[in-house]
């Protein structure tokens, strides 16, 4: 019994972030949500019957935030359940950082996405205009948003990859649980690693009693 996939992407990008992992699970059902960040945004009902939940980065954020009926567990692709320094999260990124994009992205909106990409190893040209309102949101998120304590409850059914050079360290950390680990890579594992990230959702799913 092969399993839906529900996919939530990370700050900066949109659904076709997955495009390049989900050709390596053409047996599976994907339900992709996209944050409108440069078109409108789109999301997909959760399936009524069991799902795996998947997230990268600020899409595991998001993920965290909601309930999850009939989610068998979630995987985390260099994602967090906090993003911003706390006293009892050292490492998190200050929150001067996000106030300085965010007074910045009301300028240029452009250079900012790019120049965030460009940190994360990613070049290329955008596809079209990134829309400043939705990135604005985003940015709030990452600055207000603390969900560890969903984090906990979930234990072991948060299943993490985590790059150990990834430039950002609240991705860089992982969960403290033992269902993860760290691999080469920096912070777009699905893009950078499709295979691999495609391997670590079936060897989850295995590992859950659903088998391809």
């Amino acid at each position: 019994m092969t399993l839906p996939l529900y996919l939530v992407h990370g700050w900066s990008y949109d659904q076709h972030f997955w495009d390049a992992m989900l050709h390596q699970l053409p047996e599976y059902e994907s339900h992709c949500v996209d944050k409108g960040y440069f078109s409108s945004p789109h999301t997909p009902p959760l399936p009524t019957r069991p799902f795996l939940a998947i997230g990268h980065s600020a899409g595991v954020l998001d993920l965290l935030s909601q309930p999850l009926p009939n989610c068998v567990g979630l995987v985390s692709f260099n994602g967090f359940a906090r993003f911003c320094f706390a006293p009892d999260f050292t490492d998190g990124v200050p929150a001067r950082v996000i106030t300085r994009m965010r007074r910045q992205l009301l300028q240029n909106t452009e250079q900012v996405v790019t120049t965030f990409r460009a940190q994360c190893g990613d070049t290329n040209t955008l596809n079209s205009p990134p829309l400043a309102p939705a990135l604005e949101q985003g940015l709030i998120a990452l600055e207000t948003l603390d969900h560890r304590a969903e984090a906990c409850q979930l234990g072991e059914a948060i299943f993490w990859l985590s790059g150990a050079e990834d430039p950002l360290s609240p991705a860089r950390r992982g969960f403290k649980n033992n269902a993860g680990r760290t691999c080469t890579g920096g912070h777009l594992l699905p893009q950078e690693q499709p295979a691999l990230c495609a391997d670590f959702i079936r060897t989850t799913l295995q590992s859950l009693g659903y088998a391809s």
